[in-house]
């Protein structure tokens, strides 16, 4: 009995002391809000790419343009502020529609793929985004 205890006891601290998992929509916003801030890390760290030369080949491409000057100068002073519109989960899948205004003043809808990756949700890179 004072192992079952034990073992509940020892559960209850180890998930409370676990962050609460982002939803799909919250991780598409912070995605999207990551590429117009220039935080490849958060990118990089949020995106599946299943095949690993594809992978290292976005993750090179991000680092070069976030470091460009054309970069630089098209999100100069931009502050980036995405809404959920809609967001449809299907068990380890979910479909999630944002809209914003982009870095040069036009209105934008994305629409993005996400797959549950080991207990987070990850944008699917390999089919994930349309605008």
């Amino acid at each position: 009995m004072k192992r079952v205890i034990y073992f509940l006891l020892l559960s209850f601290l180890f998930s409370c002391n676990q962050p609460p998992q982002k939803s799909p929509g919250e991780v598409a916003v912070q995605l999207f809000t990551a590429i117009t801030s220039g935080d490849n890390l958060f990118v990089k760290e949020n995106i599946y790419i299943s095949d690993e030369v594809q992978r290292e080949v976005f993750e090179n491409t991000i680092d070069i343009a976030v470091n460009s000057k054309q970069y630089k100068d098209k999100t100069a002073g931009f502050i980036p502020s995405y809404t959920i519109e809609r967001e449809v989960v299907n068990e380890d899948n979910a479909e999630v529609v944002i809209s914003g205004i982009g870095p040069l003043g036009q209105k934008m809808v994305i629409t993005v793929k996400l797959l549950l990756i080991d207990g987070a949700w990850k944008v699917d890179g390999d089919h994930g985004v349309w605008h």
